[in-house]
């Protein structure tokens, strides 16, 4: 049975799949097998740049053109920065909140060696439009330019471009203290355009030039449209109590998922009473380890956990496994031996694949549960229950109650308090981590997955549930060796798209714009309507995507 470690979950929108603690530098940060050169992400080429050769530059920029427009460039290359990492952030991963998106430009400052960069506090109103934060960098490269000004120009650049990107309107970073003056550390804080009031338009000319207007108009339109976009994609807020969220983290279990959570939280709750419990679930959810979670909070954690398979074993033994047997009961039994009732003494008794019972054992096992004490085979003595009995199934009992195949009685009694496991499918936020669980243990010091498997992980439908996950895991490991799990590692049914997609759309022999429309459909289906990835393979802009999408619909509306 699969074994999880918890993660402890931040409370956040459901419906999405990453957090900013999550992101692994081994898993975005890697060097072109051909070129040789450092790549961020699928394709995202990045430079990297000597100290010593950066104080060259910054020196010469004033020489030639003055301190103030040396400052103005060096804020700008800052704030482009930040745009441009924010969105390949956006690129490669599906955050949980706008914060978690933030959080994660705040990593990659500190992975690109800036500064090590601590936020303090941050609030955001995605209604409101208004966003604004503190913290303080330690270690900033650009501190080390004595100066008697604040000077972290490239890093107040960042911060502002990448928030900017992240709400959809200007926002503006100033730097309060520098470690460059003396101070300990190098602090800042942020707004938008209109919190700062008076103070914005001075602060805006700090990195002005002539197209920044109009970028970021074009920005913020673009942005207000992407967010729109991934709300949709989000279920509503959910907030359970901290207490509660507490009282369900497990050792053996991870998980992200609202509904796990709920899951466990009613596991927790019946735990500690002596029902039946009846787990429902497909093949490979782990519907053991929740058994498994209820037995350790049912105040007999030291008392015997027996299991059985009724699937796995054939009607006689099933029956002698159940109940026991005494010595001649038939042939071969020559000795007396315990069932697993007996055997679980004051604990609990597992048992999975109910469905599988044949009719006969179900009325013997009815009567068990009812007299509450069992006979073994060839036995005259009777021998009380005490185990609390935990079943679990991957079949539709009802239906079964239905066509004559289990007895209705036996199900109302294993249905005393029935748990519904859902499928990896529908918990898609807990797909990476139960991944990375897989993966560490199979070799820790792995460098992880890329962006692009990923996402194709989150995409695939997963009938296997967990164990097949655990699987494809170890396929990729196998493939990929020491370096980094690619798509191409994955096995054919998860990493091969379909091959008759881009025929298809060509099969009536349309016109060429209509042959263009229908290509760029295509390519949006295929990043799941991700339109920055979709610009990428098109090779066009991201504008030239969203201005073909309000054509396309204006079309529709006529």
């Amino acid at each position: 049975m699969v074994k999880y470690y918890h993660y402890d979950i931040r409370k956040a929108e459901g419906g999405s799949w990453m957090l900013a603690e999550l992101i692994k530098s081994s898993e975005l940060l890697h060097f072109d097998e051909l070129t040789g050169f450092p790549i961020l992400g699928h394709n995202h080429r990045c430079l990297i740049i000597v100290v010593a050769a950066l104080v060259r530059l910054r020196d010469d920029l004033i020489t030639s053109v003055g301190m103030e427009r040396a400052s103005v460039i060096m804020t700008r290359y800052g704030y482009q920065t930040g745009i441009e990492t924010a969105m390949k952030m956006a690129e490669l991963y599906e955050f949980d909140t706008l914060e978690e998106w933030f959080y994660a430009g705040i990593r990659m400052q500190s992975m690109s060696g800036m500064a090590n960069t601590e936020i303090s506090e941050l609030e955001i109103d995605k209604e409101s439009k208004s966003m604004s934060f503190s913290g303080k960098w330690r270690n900033s490269i650009e501190a080390t330019f004595a100066s008697e000004n604040p000077i972290c120009l490239i890093a107040t650049g960042y911060l502002s471009g990448y928030a900017s990107a992240i709400i959809g309107e200007e926002v503006l970073v100033r730097e309060l203290s520098c470690q460059a003056q003396g101070h300990p550390t190098c602090k800042f804080e942020g707004k938008t355009l209109s919190q700062w009031g008076e103070d914005g338009e001075s602060l805006r000319q700090n990195m002005y030039v002539d197209r920044l207007a109009d970028e970021v108009a074009c920005l913020r339109e673009i942005m207000e449209e992407e967010k729109a976009r991934l709300e949709s994609q989000r279920q509503e807020i959910f907030a359970l109590k901290e207490h509660l969220a507490k009282s369900v983290t497990d050792s053996d279990i991870i998980f992200r998922s609202e509904s796990m959570e709920k899951l466990l939280l009613l596991a927790e709750k019946v735990a500690p009473t002596p029902s039946t419990v009846l787990i429902q679930g497909e093949s490979g959810t782990g519907k053991e380890l929740i058994a498994r979670f209820i037995h350790r909070r049912s105040g007999k954690a030291d008392k015997p956990f027996m299991a059985i398979n009724c699937a796995a074993l054939p009607h006689n033994l099933l029956e002698s496994e159940l109940f026991g047997h005494v010595k001649g009961a038939f042939t071969g039994a020559d000795r007396d031996k315990a069932g697993l009732f007996t055997e679980a003494a004051d604990g609990t008794l597992f048992m999975d694949e109910i469905g599988e019972l044949p009719l006969d054992i179900q009325a013997k096992l009815l009567r068990a549960l009812q007299e509450k004490e069992v006979r073994p085979l060839g036995g005259l003595k009777n021998f009380p229950i005490k185990a609390r009995i935990i079943a679990a199934t991957n079949r539709d009992l009802r239906n079964m109650v239905t066509d004559g195949r289990f007895r209705e009685d036996l199900y109302y009694r294993f249905s005393v308090f029935p748990l519904s496991l859902p499928p990896l499918k529908e918990r898609r936020q807990d797909i990476l981590l139960i991944a990375r669980y897989f993966l560490n243990r199979l070799d820790a010091d792995h460098p992880g997955f890329d962006p692009k498997t990923v996402r194709l992980l989150e995409k695939y439908s997963w009938p296997g549930n967990v164990r097949e996950l655990e699987n494809c895991v170890e396929y990729a490991v196998i493939l990929s060796g020491k370096e980094m799990i690619l798509p191409l590692h994955l096995p054919p049914a998860i990493a091969s798209p379909p091959t008759d997609s881009l025929s298809s759309i060509a099969a009536d022999m349309p016109t060429f714009a209509e042959l263009q429309n229908r290509y760029v459909k295509l390519v949006l289906e295929h990043t799941n309507q991700d339109r920055i990835e979709a610009a990428r393979i098109l090779d066009i802009g991201t504008a030239t995507i969203y201005r073909w999408l309000k054509s396309e619909n204006a079309c529709q509306k006529k």
